[in-house]
């Protein structure tokens, strides 16, 4: 861990990494990652593409073999809530929104479900995020904005302890983006949600983030956000090899 990485208290930290390692063959993708997340913050992962931020992600899932500790300290259900960047979804498939959260709900065909019942509680579900009004649009047709809200949906139920975003911006214009922020903002406040989110826009990090770890292979910056409103701090924190960030940084400083 760096010299500049901030600790908390145990009771206080919803989630640990410690020495976690991922190689894929000879290739080294994340080398001696440390670092918490407190409970009920927005905490934010950014880097470069190939710094190995989904690697992270998917470690935390289960879904990568990795050495090192993972350690979660869950008081309630334990869930894990998880929005991938990309979804391979074929666009074409005439499947609504609420066809879609109905598939996520059933561990049996639909037509033996109680189509009053399913419908409530795929009505339940949607309006964590607002987007009742969506039930009846086709999959296929949503924008990113409506895309990623109904992924949101499904994350949120139940509502976890945990809630893991690759990218949650991507594909979405202004607007959307403020109003996802806004939306998720709201949740964390009403329902104590602990997140850590993967993003790359240094002004929505500022405005939304309590927390920022920084990652190329390793922990190179852990703390607190205001740090990346320094140009030249933030070039110092990620050298020559992190354009896209210093660019972006600039341009709000």
């Amino acid at each position: 861990m760096p010299d500049n990485a901030v600790c908390f208290p145990e009771a206080d930290a919803l989630l640990e990494i410690a020495g976690l390692s991922v190689s894929l063959g000879r290739n080294s993708i994340l080398e001696n990652i440390s670092f918490k997340v407190a409970r009920g913050s927005i905490h934010a992962l950014i880097g470069p593409n190939g710094a190995g931020k989904t690697t992270l992600i998917r470690s935390i899932l289960g879904q990568m073999p990795h050495r090192g500790t993972i350690m979660f300290r869950f008081t309630g259900n334990g869930r894990i809530g998880y929005v991938p960047q990309f979804l391979d979804f074929d666009h074409s498939i005439p499947l609504t929104v609420s066809d879609f959260i109905k598939l996520l709900l059933q561990d049996y065909p639909l037509f033996l479900a109680g189509r009053k019942r399913n419908m409530e509680k795929v009505e339940e579900i949607i309006s964590v995020t607002e987007c009742l009004h969506l039930k009846d649009r086709m999959m296929g047709g949503l924008s990113g904005g409506e895309f990623r809200r109904v992924l949101l949906a499904q994350a949120l139920f139940p509502i976890p302890e945990l809630l893991l975003l690759d990218e949650p911006a991507s594909n979405m214009d202004e607007v959307s983006t403020s109003q996802f922020e806004q939306l998720l903002k709201k949740l964390q406040k009403r329902h104590g949600l602990s997140i850590l989110m993967v993003g790359h826009d240094i002004r929505r990090i500022l405005a939304l983030a309590d927390h920022v770890t920084a990652v190329n292979r390793r922990v190179v910056f852990d703390g607190k956000p205001d740090i990346l409103q320094n140009p030249a701090r933030l070039a110092e924190i990620f050298g020559l090899g992190f354009p896209d960030l210093f660019a972006s940084c600039k341009a709000e400083g």
